[in-house]
């Protein structure tokens, strides 16, 4: 394991000058040779000049937002503000771009000198060379010269971390108003792009995560949330030389770059050599500052210990941008403004200062772009033509900046393509379509075969996915796609899980690896995923195995509208043919994309029953309840007796439960829901505690360190939980269950290596070793008649594991209706 070297402090000039002199890394002998690129003409059709002003609706007053006690501004008064700012300036450009989940107004500004229409195409035009034609943009002085650098502020994305709003809208102000040459040739040479409020729901509230109930900065690469995805789609439009996400609150304030581990997919040479400098830049401008507090900053790639604070999950805001060739920073300003012990005076002060600091982060991070401009935009390209060049990943030699060392080595090996086929060699064609969905969104490019092909040796039909890895963002496209790495051997800490994600493997797609061939076969670049489905023709009884949440939902649909649908052994179901049930059935697909078969011709199962499952947990069971078509009951240990209704079939148990603090009439509620044979699924230790104090399955949960996360190697048994499920399952602190009681099946179990990807231990009780080969999913019936599931891997965290929805979806059917 390696230990972070104690650094010198260093100066910001002194590095700046240290790393950009040092010669480029060379490229490695065997890299291909930058493919070309055929010019095509843009659609610049709906590019238009800058002012782009809106009047913004206003907001009717609210004293109850909790960003007045702070002292910034309250979200009502910010379209009063930037309406006032648009009116008195050209230079200010503000749109409501989207709605929070909570249905507040999202607000994007740009802020830049005027553009006529022309001016606003020749821009685009050249923000698409720097990614399209990497080389070219290198050496296009009309570009370096002539090109708007883009800075991109994300602000107040946790709720209860105020102001960087409030220093966003300062800066606004500021470059808004002032008459000086200064600011002037400044927004000549610039766009500065903010995301005013990314969180609304939660600035008023006074919570970090927003209405929904989601840490926003945790979604990058999920994107649940329509806030992440209005993050997601400013940060690809806009290509930002620097991003800064605006954070709160770490003594002394907090700014990347991060320790390792380091996500294994970035040029990081290229990062690092400004991102360290910029870094001492905004640490100085702090110290000018004055304040007490601001004497000083934690930087972590030189202050902490590895896995202290690092940047590997591509999940957070920052780590996400770097993987889009932008130079990216979480800034955690220093003062806590929250705690009832506060004086308002005190609250106010410690809000100014913080608004301060994160003032100095943009305007520090725009100098250093208008003082680096040359060698951004160079490196920004560089990101892309070595992506286009198929080159290898650089080898950093220790010393690169002051502190890196071989702690900081992570590294990946680009696979040639791959393969997201369609037709028979898929498991999921809704699943194959939302990863498309998922590439394309966050800039990736996704090309269709226009014919059959062979490649590796496997068949693939006419309208698969080829994801060429020659193409500028391949580092997010692998980021998502590849298993990940095994990271347990070199650190014992990370800032937060998981571990490892890969997209790949855990939302339920079929994906080939092509190490070395593209695929022999005409290409076409799509946009958007596709899942037609497919219905058998004739009239005969159909069969769906639900392999994903568009399986499940399309069961509900079906049983909804008073389809009768029997389930058989292996969890599959079947549907009768009649010419009713099959209008129905092709409805589905058409909505869902769902694939149904031809039922066997003696086939035998369970009639179901439209199914209502009460769940006690969190907003992540709610909404995979929802992804897989449930109705579904919010309830908590407190309401039982008025919640705990009659027509609950299932109950879904994800938090814990005593049994022994029940009042008696929650408890006489619960009893009387086992006593008429309700279903049971169990999630994590708090599900399996609830069944051993319930009396309905005995068994011993063990669960993993709470470090342990990432991609774990399952065997599946083939029950009606487990069939047709992929051999990778998505762990965050894995279970495992021994001392199996009487009538307890085993629907799954870990590998004899359980660890594909990610950080769990080796060793100890909670280690791999203890749970190798052990159950990791269980069912069976309780003396009462009750169907139980107990899972110890995470079907709902955080809504990512989309391929594991379809066994929880399957657990409460056949928990329902046996």
């Amino acid at each position: 394991m390696f230990v972070r070297r104690t650094l010198t402090r260093l100066t910001a000039t002194a590095v700046t000058a240290t790393v950009l002199a040092t010669a480029a890394l060379t490229a490695p002998a065997a890299a291909s040779a930058l493919p070309t690129v055929p010019p095509t003409a843009p659609d610049l059709s709906d590019i238009r000049g800058f002012p782009q002003r809106s009047v913004l609706p206003v907001w009717p007053d609210n004293p109850a937002d909790a960003s007045i006690p702070i002292g910034v501004i309250a979200y009502d008064d910010i379209a009063p503000k930037l309406n006032s700012l648009q009116a008195a300036s050209d230079r200010v450009s503000a749109r409501v771009a989207g709605r929070s989940a909570g249905g507040y107004d999202l607000y994007a500004v740009t802020v830049t000198a005027p553009e006529t229409r022309a001016q606003a195409r020749q821009q685009e035009i050249w923000k698409r060379e720097i990614e399209d034609e990497p080389v070219r943009a290198q050496r296009d002085q009309a570009l370096l010269a002539g090109y708007k650098t883009p800075l991109f502020v994300n602000a107040n994305i946790h709720g209860n971390e105020w102001e960087g709003t409030d220093a966003a809208l300062r800066v606004i102000e500021q470059l808004a108003t002032d008459t000086s040459a200064e600011t002037a040739q400044l927004l000549r040479r610039n766009r500065l792009v903010f995301n005013i409020t990314s969180n609304p729901d939660g600035r008023v509230a006074g919570t970090r995560a927003n209405a929904a109930g989601y840490d926003l900065n945790r979604d990058l690469t999920i994107v649940s949330q329509p806030e992440t995805n209005l993050i997601r789609e400013l940060i690809v439009d806009t290509k930002p030389i620097i991003t800064l996400d605006l954070h709160g609150y770490v003594s002394p304030t907090l700014l990347h770059p991060s320790t390792p581990p380091h996500n294994v997919n970035n040029e990081y040479d290229l990062y690092i050599k400004h991102g360290l400098p910029n870094a001492l830049a905004i640490e100085a401008g702090l110290r000018d500052l004055g304040y007490p507090e601001t004497q000083r900053a934690r930087i972590p790639f030189r202050d902490d210990e590895p896995g202290v604070w690092d940047d590997f999950p591509p999940i957070y805001v920052p780590s996400f941008a770097m993987l889009q060739s932008s130079i990216p920073y979480t800034i955690e300003a220093p003062l806590n403004p929250r705690g009832g012990n506060l004086t308002p005076e005190e609250r106010v002060r410690r809000s100014g200062i913080n608004t301060d600091v994160h003032e100095v982060a943009i305007r520090t991070s725009l100098r250093y772009i208008q003082e680096h401009r040359a060698e951004v935009l160079h490196d920004q390209a560089e990101v892309y033509r070595r992506g286009w060049a198929g080159e290898p990943l650089r080898d950093i030699p220790d010393g690169y900046v002051p502190g890196w060392g071989p702690e900081d080595d992570y590294r990946t090996t680009f696979p040639r393509a791959y393969v997201i086929p369609t037709g028979a060699g898929q498991r999921s064609e809704p699943a194959a379509a939302r990863l498309v969905d998922l590439l394309i969104g966050s800039g990736g490019r996704v090309w269709r075969a226009t014919k059959p092909f062979t490649a590796d040796g496997r068949r693939y039909d006419t309208g698969s996915y080829v994801v060429d890895l020659h193409q500028p963002k391949r580092g997010l496209v692998n980021s998502l796609l590849e298993p990940g790495i095994d990271i347990t051997e070199r650190v014992d800490d990370l800032y937060a899980g998981p571990a490892a994600w890969s997209q790949e493997l855990t939302w339920g797609a079929t994906v080939d690896t092509l190490w070395d061939e593209l695929p022999r076969v005409r290409l076409e670049r799509t946009y958007d995923g596709q899942a037609g489905g497919d219905l058998p023709p004739g009239n005969g009884d159909l069969r769906l195995d639900p392999r994903d949440a568009a399986d499940l939902l399309t069961v509900n649909s079906l049983l909804a509208k008073g389809v009768a649908v029997h389930r058989l052994a292996d969890g599959s179901v079947v549907v009768p043919g009649t010419p009713t049930n099959r209008r129905l059935a092709r409805a589905e697909v058409r909505a869902n994309g769902v694939t149904f078969e031809r039922a066997p011709a003696l086939w035998s199962g369970v009639r179901l029953d439209r199914v209502v499952v009460g769940y006690l947990g969190t907003v992540e069971e709610r909404d995979t309840l929802a992804d897989l078509g449930f109705e579904a009951r919010a309830l908590t240990a407190a309401t039982l007796s008025t919640t705990l209704t009659a027509d609950v079939d299932v109950l879904l148990v994800a938090g814990t439960v005593t049994l022994a603090n029940l009042t008696p009439e929650n408890r006489a509620a619960l009893d009387a829901f086992l006593a008429r044979g309700g279903g049971v699924v169990g999630l994590g230790t708090p599900g399996a505690g609830f069944s051993n104090a319930s009396g309905l399955l005995s068994v011993t949960a063990t669960a993993g360190p709470s470090l342990a996360s990432g991609v774990a190697n399952v065997v599946n048994a083939g029950g009606p939980v487990s069939t047709s499920a992929a051999a990778h399952a998505f762990i965050s602190q894995p279970v495992w269950f021994t001392n199996l009681g009487a009538g307890v099946a085993v629907e799954q179990s870990y590998a004899a290596d359980p660890l594909l990807s990610g950080w769990w231990a080796v060793g100890g009780a909670g280690g791999q070793g203890a749970a190798a080969g052990q159950a990791s999913i269980v069912r069976g019936v309780s003396a009462g008649g009750s169907g139980v599931v107990l899972f110890g891997t995470d079907p709902t965290f955080r809504l990512h594991p989309k391929g594991l929805q379809a066994q929880l979806g399957r657990a409460l059917l056949w928990t329902a209706e046996r």
